[in-house]
């Protein structure tokens, strides 16, 4: 028969590194509930306490007390390391210490080897103790190796998360593998979803800056994490990478984008919904972004209503138009399901919100980005504090008003532009300071600029093209040095820089000729160019009236042929009027123009000009179209791949009510397509309208 200590060898290589955990995060926690569990279904008779403290070597002072071990290593690897290590019976029980790790029966928090000593039953300060405490650094290096092992099986095996700080080293191992219990990595799949991590964290988001999301994932909510790693989290200090942010990093790295559902044999995918403040701060939509891999998929409210998500613009699910956000949803939850998918939205009481790049609306983020504009949508029962905080950041007048769902306000125009203002607002603090918090970032980043236009060529790393006098901030990374500075290279020259990583630096202070500029640290440059315009010269087709202008510009107009600096444009008596235009997006399909009296006109967007079209690529002229708007024409009905929508073009009172003609049939047709895209009175008016022409046509 097997010795004990072979049979817990065995079970713990099943339990935690066979082929059911390839490719995924595996972590050797052990405490007292679970080490008795296993002794009971695998029918054990010997604890795993008992079973390590007999197979130590306690006779032989030559050689250390885990010779026995180390020789049986020894052989394991004359055979080839195919199988675990025969050191988990050790490992597990450095594990089972670092669980019962608390400040009780007169020993601190910290103390790893008391309860090291406590679980091979010998007395702290003894002569054997000493030795135990001593010898720990052959046990560390038996995490070394298990850690190489994983690795070199290449997750076949499971992939490892075993990690250690300079403060820990040696019982930070099994520390590292007591944080996380099972429960905790199934919530910890959730929060990866809800913020948005991609697939093994392939925009590598620093430990410290996935540390700072739980943080806010976690502030003033109950996610069920078990108390050690809330205690852990809470302790944890913000500056270099400690044990809790390289394990949680681990687990990131090597998460794919599952929810850790063994049942499930892991196969369901999860994405945190974010939501879209619409149509000027009157509307809500719910945005679910799309899965690699899953173009088209089911999903439900669990006892409720069921949704086709299908893969559209921008990276996005179409679907979810129907299911209107409410006041419950964004302070309860939000949860649907699927066999491949799963969305969920955790509530809170103040969401940031930026500027989408693809869809042009405002969306919740998960962090600030100081010099850029946000939004603050706040409950009603936050607001008091949010307004505090908002105030604090100095600068340009903001806007309040109420919030297309009841309960809550809509703060516009959020920007933090004095760096002074807004570093001491962070650290100020407050319940939700959290939400100005800027991402911490391990690599030189570039934030706002006067930009001329995005960068078009495709690999070749520019940043962007900004006017001269208006560069780019410079958004530093954090610092590990004692003295918290940055080393900064700016067109090969380096200087060092005291910052603070959540404040931008701005270049636009540094007088920088045209061209081409490289500036970052020794890890990370970021290239950008400044130019004094669009263009060299004038563009064709400009006049030669102007303004001649020396430092001040002449308030005759005359003629200004040739290189003369001027302020070159053209008079207008009042009588003449610019047609009036809309931007639309240019990926709509169609778009129609409505009047009061029936007529529909197909919309067509303005050319590009030639000046313009002949110095930049179509790819950076903007996602934007300019249509012009005759006279009488009051709304704007157009259709995208996912739906129609529907913009008022006038003021709800200058809108007259709808006097169409009985067969106006493609006027009805119109309105009726995008009939639920708006509740306003006076458009409800031309659905009514549309819907009584429809009747008599199929009479």
């Amino acid at each position: 028969m097997k010795s004990c200590y072979w049979q817990w060898q065995e079970v713990l290589a099943t339990e935690f590194f066979s082929a059911d955990h390839a490719l995924q995060s595996t972590v050797l926690y052990i405490d007292d509930e679970v080490a008795r569990s296993l002794a009971e279904c695998h029918g054990i008779e010997s604890s795993l306490s008992n079973v390590v403290a007999t197979h130590l070597n306690w006779g032989d002072h030559e050689r250390s007390i885990f010779s026995h071990v180390q020789d049986e290593c020894t052989a394991w690897a004359k055979r080839g390391r195919v199988t675990p290590p025969p050191t988990l019976p050790l490992l597990a029980l450095s594990v089972l210490a670092a669980t019962r790790m608390a400040s009780s029966d007169g020993m601190l928090r910290s103390n790893f080897y008391g309860r090291w000593n406590q679980v091979l039953g010998e007395q702290s300060g003894s002569s054997r103790a000493r030795r135990l405490e001593h010898a720990f650094q052959d046990v560390a290096a038996m995490w070394e190796t298990l850690d190489s092992w994983l690795d070199d099986a290449g997750g076949l095996y499971g992939a490892s998360t075993i990690s250690t700080d300079e403060y820990y080293w040696k019982v930070g191992f099994p520390i590292s593998q007591a944080l996380v219990r099972g429960s905790d990595r199934h919530i910890l799949t959730r929060f990866f979803a809800a913020t948005r991590l991609r697939p093994n964290n392939s925009d590598e988001v620093s430990g410290r800056e996935l540390l700072r999301r739980l943080r806010v994932w976690t502030a003033g909510r109950d996610r069920h994490l078990s108390p050690r790693l809330m205690e852990e989290l809470a302790s944890a200090l913000d500056s270099g990478d400690t044990l809790i942010a390289s394990l949680i990093k681990r687990l990131a790295d090597d998460w794919d984008g599952t929810l850790h559902e063994p049942e499930r044999k892991h196969q369901r995918r999860a994405i945190g919904l974010r939501l879209v403040v619409a149509d000027r701060g009157r509307r809500l939509e719910w945005l679910a972004e799309a899965c690699d891999g899953i173009d088209e998929t089911r999903v439900a409210v669990p006892g409720g209503r069921t949704f086709t998500l299908r893969k559209g613009y921008g990276g996005a699910y179409d679907g979810l138009e129907s299911l209107h956000p409410s006041r419950q949803q964004l302070e309860h939850g939000l949860h649907l399901e699927g066999e491949e998918l799963v969305l969920e939205w955790a509530p809170r009481e103040v969401l940031l919100l930026r500027l989408h790049p693809h869809i042009g609306e405002w969306v919740t983020t998960d962090y600030f980005e100081p010099g850029e504009q946000h939004w603050i949508l706040a409950a009603d029962s936050a607001i008091r504090a949010v307004r505090s905080m908002v105030d604090a950041l100095g600068g340009r007048t903001i806007r309040e008003g109420s919030a297309p769902v009841p309960g809550w306000k809509l703060i516009k125009g959020v920007r933090a532009v004095n760096g002074l203002a807004f570093a001491s607002a962070l650290d100020r603090g407050g319940d939700h300071a959290h939400v100005l918090e800027p991402q911490i970032r391990h690599h030189a980043a570039l934030s706002g600029g006067l930009r001329i236009a995005p960068e078009y060529r495709v690999g070749t790393g520019l940043a962007g093209h900004f006017l001269r006098g208006g560069a780019p901030d410079l958004m530093l990374p954090a610092s590990d040095s004692p003295d918290g500075c940055v080393e900064v290279v700016l067109d090969g020259r380096t200087e060092k820089l005291r910052a603070d990583p959540r404040v931008p630096f701005p270049l636009c202070l540094i007088p920088l000729d045209e061209g081409e500029h490289r500036v970052g640290t020794a890890h990370s440059i970021q290239v950008f160019t400044l130019h004094d315009g669009l263009h060299e010269g004038l563009p064709p087709g400009t006049g030669t009236l102007g303004y001649p202008c020396d430092g001040i510009a002449q308030p005759e107009l005359s003629d200004v042929t040739g290189s003369k600096a001027a302020v070159r444009g053209a008079a207008a008596t009042g009588t003449i009027s610019l047609p009036r235009t809309e931007l639309l997006r240019s990926s709509v399909l169609e778009a129609v123009l409505l009047d009061p009296r029936g007529g529909v006109r197909r919309a067509k967007h303005r050319s590009v000009p030639a000046w313009m079209a002949s110095r930049l690529p179509t790819a950076a002229l903007g996602p934007c179209l300019e249509i012009e708007v005759p006279d009488g024409c009051v709304w704007l009905a157009y259709r995208t791949a996912a739906r129609w929508s529907v913009r008022a073009l006038a003021a709800a009172a200058d809108i007259p009510a709808p006097a169409p003609a009985p067969d106006d049939y493609a006027w009805a047709y119109a309105v009726l397509s995008a009939a639920q895209r708006l509740q306003d009175p006076a458009w409800l008016d031309y659905v009514a309208a549309a819907e009584a022409i429809s009747g008599r046509r199929g009479a």
